[in-house]
């Protein structure tokens, strides 16, 4: 069986600024990860973690040389650049250059082979200039990008396969959320081209973070998740376990585990999600 650790949107560095939907608590992410260090040692063998991204706030050398330090866990960890992590010309080079280890394969895309599934890691574009968040929010993939995906989707067709990106491909909906409209929603070329990727491949889940909220929702049998921040009250991530038969997910948070004081909101609880949104179980016999 192959078990990891899900979690997005750490923000290190944000300070009082940044986009939130809970309390955010960026500046004790050394605390929540020793948390998550000892929440690991209980609960059994863990193979990885996966980083949805906007792991650092703003890209800077000494910003991501600080955050790829603080994720030096027992276990490797691979990340997924998020807008957050991409603010300046040149931080595709300067991630590559400064954690190498986040990125097995090249940071453009790479693929993640375990013992039980095969992941793909495709981070979105945002605006005009790749690998460049100049506060534009057009999720799509550079057509390179698109091919090396569909090679690795090709190759590995006989394994159960996941896709991680940025951008969610699906809005939260309104029942939900209880707003009159979806939340964060993508441009309909976006989830186009991301679910048809996914309904032609038979990939079985699609992971995604940005919105800073769970979601999980089945479509066409595929399975497409978000998941909260992991710096947000009550800091949430997700377990998966995949092995020949099924996929499951399950939300946990580290609240209890913690010892500073913290705030939850009460009128924001549609980001931890309704109970189908924290977990679910696939059969991939099916």
């Amino acid at each position: 069986m192959t078990r990891f650790i899900y979690l997005s949107d750490t923000h290190w560095g944000a300070g009082e600024s940044g986009y939130h939907l809970q309390p955010k608590y960026d500046e004790r992410l050394p605390e929540l990860l020793e948390a998550l260090r000892s929440w690991m040692a209980q609960a059994g063998p863990i193979d990885f973690v996966l980083h949805g991204g906007d792991l650092i706030h703003a890209t800077s050398d000494a910003a991501i040389q600080a955050g790829a330090a603080l994720f030096d866990l027992p276990v490797p960890v691979y990340l997924c650049l998020g807008n957050h992590d991409l603010t300046a010309a040149g931080s595709l080079d300067q991630w590559e250059r400064l954690a190498p280890q986040l990125f097995p394969g090249g940071p453009a895309g790479y693929g993640i082979d375990a013992a039980d599934c095969a992941i793909h890691v495709i981070p979105n574009q945002h605006g005009e200039t790749p690998f460049l968040w100049d506060e534009t929010q057009d999720p799509h993939f550079l057509p390179e990008q698109t091919e090396a995906l569909e090679e690795r989707l090709a190759v590995r067709s006989n394994s159960t396969q996941l896709i991680l990106t940025h951008s969610p491909v699906y809005a939260i909906s309104p029942a939900q959320t209880g707003l009159s409209e979806p939340f964060h929603e993508p441009s309909a070329l976006f989830t186009e081209v991301m679910s048809t990727l996914a309904q032609t491949h038979g990939v079985a889940c699609v992971l995604g973070g940005h919105s800073h909220a769970n979601m999980s929702k089945s479509v066409h049998s595929t399975q497409y998740v978000t998941v909260s921040s992991f710096v947000e009250t009550p800091f949430e991530f997700k377990l998966f376990e995949v092995d020949g038969k099924t996929l499951s997910m399950q939300t946990h948070n580290l609240r209890e585990a913690i010892d500073f004081p913290t705030v939850y909101d009460w009128d924001s609880t549609f980001v931890q999600g309704r109970a189908a949104d924290r977990s679910f179980q696939k059969d991939l016999t099916q």
